[in-house]
């Protein structure tokens, strides 16, 4: 099978092209945006690669967030285009299990996995997971916290990973302390790569079609949580 993966949810925009967990060519940059101006640019770069096009394209996938509002429907909108034209299946991944499974990929300690995503405002896109076996099980869903409560809501020794943490890295090291313990290699972005693994290790359960793509935001727009008074928050 072949897969056509992108992930635009955070900083790093990245796009692969797999064929049966083989990753093909891959191309990815960090910057400050949406991606939009880059992501196509990418894919024909990554098919050209690959000596494929996007005909040849068995399913494709995206990150459907949490992250960047933009971000994620600059991805998610392609993604769903391609499925429809080409009429081929689509799916989507959230972008905290995107990074989670990076993680353990490195040798670890029997630990949970919280993965998180900056999301602005002193808050975090949060989500917890544990390695067992060759499994990846979730242990609490996708969440938007406030930093502040972090301190309750890791409340044993685990590893801590994403951007999301490096936002707030003074203040959690000082709260959390012995709690927080690093990957060997840090998985700190979702990346298209691991997200093309995750879409063809769930085929066909999976599997959808373009019109049932829906993208993951666990926030309202600052309008709407302006009008509910859920404002920002200073850390001290």
């Amino acid at each position: 099978m072949i897969i056509l993966a992108c992930e635009t949810s955070t900083l790093l925009g990245s796009v692969a092209v797999l064929k049966d967990q083989a990753v093909l060519a891959y191309k990815d940059s960090f910057r400050q945006g949406s991606h939009s101006d880059v992501l196509n640019v990418f894919i024909e770069a990554a098919l050209a690669e690959a000596h494929l096009n996007l005909s040849d394209i068995d399913l494709f996938a995206t990150g459907i967030g949490p992250g960047s509002f933009t971000g994620i429907r600059i991805s998610l909108n392609t993604i769903k285009t391609f499925s429809f034209c080409y009429g081929k299946p689509c799916v989507g991944i959230d972008s905290l299990i995107n990074m989670a499974y990076q993680c353990s990929l490195n040798p670890l300690k029997n630990l949970p996995i919280v993965a998180m995503i900056n999301a602005y405002k002193n808050m975090v896109y949060v989500a917890t997971y544990r390695k067992e076996g060759e499994k990846l099980l979730t242990i609490r869903e996708p969440s938007v916290v406030r930093v502040q409560n972090l301190t309750d809501y890791i409340d044993t020794q685990s590893y801590v990973i994403g951007d999301g943490y490096l936002a707030y890295k003074a203040y959690l090291d000082q709260h959390l302390g012995e709690k927080i313990l690093r990957p060997e290699c840090p998985a700190d972005e979702p990346h298209a790569r691991f997200l093309g693994e995750l879409a063809l290790k769930n085929v066909p359960e999976n599997t959808i079609q373009w019109n049932e793509l829906l993208p993951l935001y666990l926030r309202e727009s600052e309008a709407e949580e302006n009008v509910k008074g859920i404002k920002y928050q200073p850390l001290f």
